[in-house]
């Protein structure tokens, strides 16, 4: 009997033990709720003759809906709103918005092509057939920061579609957007340029795939445009620098990614910024 008790306790404490270290491991709760909409319709430019054309729309995104400051949470969503819709849509309900919109890219498209379209003979290369797809996505999430990211891939039939990713930080103390002058000193620019430049030499000649580059002047990059943009994200461990096809470098190329850890940019940052709460777990 008194080995049983003692097999119980033990099992006991080690159940507890468990658990408390997950409890432990556990991030930090979100701060901002968001739920998710999404959208998939094909608006042709004629209903007789579906061949002259369609557009194609997908809507992907996430909608901050709740925060314990009601004033932050409208904040957030004036802002995040108008940068994937439009200044022109910031009242319509959310459980509309994206079918606002759809309608709106819809008729947008039927009135610039529909009539021109009719024309073109069938052996025309031309093509009418375009496609727009809007991800709105929530990244880091504490009760200090809200990261969110919006991509726009855009094929209105033309050398090529064009893709990019722009990202917002705010400030959950107030719902203010963390821009780079509230996390580094003043003076910043000159210093941050050249980390970038040089985390980013370090990535690419990390990668196998890649031929050496020893510095960017023999690169198809634009050296002089490899500098802080102001489009960034944030996470647990880093700040990450987004820079998107034809900003750095030709479009082939693509996006570009820098990460910077928050030991390579510390000396660069504000006492008291926004991100040092992160900055302390390291």
């Amino acid at each position: 009997m008194k080995a049983n008790k003692i097999i119980i306790a033990t099992v006991t404490i080690v159940l507890v033990a468990i658990a408390l270290f997950f409890m432990l491991r556990a991030k930090p709760p979100q701060s901002v709720l968001v739920e998710n909409f999404s959208l998939l319709d094909t608006i042709y430019l004629s209903d007789e003759d579906p061949a002259l054309g369609k557009m194609t729309i997908e809507l992907n995104v996430d909608f901050p809906v709740k925060h314990a400051e009601k004033n932050v949470l409208s904040k957030l969503k004036t802002y995040i709103f108008a940068e994937l819709f439009g200044d022109y849509l910031t009242d319509c309900p959310e459980d509309s918005l994206l079918k606002a919109y759809a309608a709106d890219l819809g008729k947008e498209y039927i009135d610039n092509n529909a009539d021109f379209a009719k024309r073109i003979t069938e052996s025309s290369r031309l093509s009418f057939d375009n496609a727009i797809i809007l991800d709105g996505f929530a990244l880091h999430n504490d009760q200090d920061i809200f990261s969110y990211g919006i991509s726009r891939f855009v094929d209105f039939g033309g050398a090529h579609p064009n893709k990019t990713r722009l990202f917002y930080n705010f400030d959950l103390k107030d719902g203010s957007i963390i821009t780079e002058d509230k996390i580094f000193k003043e003076g910043y620019q000159t210093e941050l340029t050249e980390i970038i430049k040089n985390k980013l030499l370090s990535d690419l000649n990390a990668n196998e795939d890649i031929t050496y580059v020893g510095n960017f002047d023999k690169s198809d990059y634009f050296p002089e445009e490899i500098k802080p943009n102001g489009n960034f994200y944030i996470h647990e461990e880093a700040i990450t620098y987004v820079f998107n096809p034809y900003e750095i470098a030709p479009y082939y190329m693509g996006e570009t990614e820098v990460v910077l850890p928050y030991q390579l940019i510390a000396y660069l940052m504000k006492s008291g910024n926004p991100l040092e709460h992160l900055m302390m777990k390291k």
